[in-house]
């Protein structure tokens, strides 16, 4: 049966403790705990979590922003996250030339904040933007925590890990974008989008979201997957659920298109 957190007592020191233990993971930690607090998930801790303190962290990382929203809202937007987050799965060596410069930065940099990012998790149009960005929350993060409501909360030792994260150099940041398009997902050429059932419905659908895949850019087992995956995200972020019928349709117009 599905428990909520229960809340310590402000200030005390069981719930410093267990504000400390959460956090140490890192950005991660915050998400997991979010979408843990919006909804039972399955695994969650039943331990008690002092929700009060950790959403005073969650306003004071988001400034104004996230400081004015409700709680409700603030807290089902951190747990959004957890859709864009990479795959907690992929290993180093299964990026693209594991032994190049752009692999071993991807592994420097990005395994920081949360798990190493696959280059096809996203087209090449996109990556520049979402490493930009993120170089932006790098900042952020490194700019806010010693704030009048982390300091008291934290500590020094998960203060000290957070603001010792390293932000890429230029030229770092160039080579990590130029890898990632080398090898990021595959759009549609000309020719992909070859005419059947199901075909309107994947470019309709599947465009609301991110750039529109190629069909080729996985096997007929990884589109089962991928498809999967997608109906769950597009729940989580409120965008209205293939139904069975459409579910059907795409996922077989992108088996027959497959890579082989």
């Amino acid at each position: 049966m599905c428990t909520r957190p229960q809340a310590y007592s402000e200030g005390s020191a069981s719930h410093r403790s267990a504000l400390r233990s959460l956090l140490a993971g890192g950005v991660v930690a915050l998400v997991m705990l979010a979408a843990a607090a919006t909804g039972c998930q399955p695994g969650a801790s039943e331990e008690p979590v002092d929700l009060v303190a950790v959403d005073s962290v969650l306003a004071e990382l988001g400034g104004t922003l996230t400081a004015s929203l409700e709680r409700g809202q603030r807290w089902r937007m951190v747990s959004s996250i957890g859709v864009g987050l990479p795959p907690n799965d992929f290993k180093p060596e299964d990026l693209p030339e594991p032994g190049s410069r752009g692999a071993g930065l991807l592994q420097v940099y990005c395994i920081q904040c949360h798990w190493l990012p696959t280059p096809q998790m996203h087209s090449a149009a996109e990556w520049p933007i979402l490493v930009k960005r993120n170089l932006l929350r790098m900042q952020q993060l490194t700019d806010r925590l010693g704030g009048p409501l982390t300091t008291g909360l934290i500590g020094d030792v998960v203060m000290a890990g957070y603001e010792s994260v390293e932000v890429p150099s230029q030229a770092d940041m160039d080579t990590i974008i130029a890898y990632l398009q080398q090898y990021a997902l595959p759009t549609p050429g000309p020719d992909d989008l070859t005419p059947g059932a199901g075909r309107d419905l994947f470019i309709q659908r599947c465009s609301v979201c991110h750039e529109l895949p190629a069909p080729s850019a996985h096997t007929a087992a990884g589109w089962d997957r991928v498809v999967a995956q997608m109906q769950a995200y597009m729940g989580l972020l409120d965008v209205e659920p293939l139904s069975t019928q459409e579910l059907d349709a795409i996922t077989g117009y992108l088996r027959e298109r497959a890579v082989r």
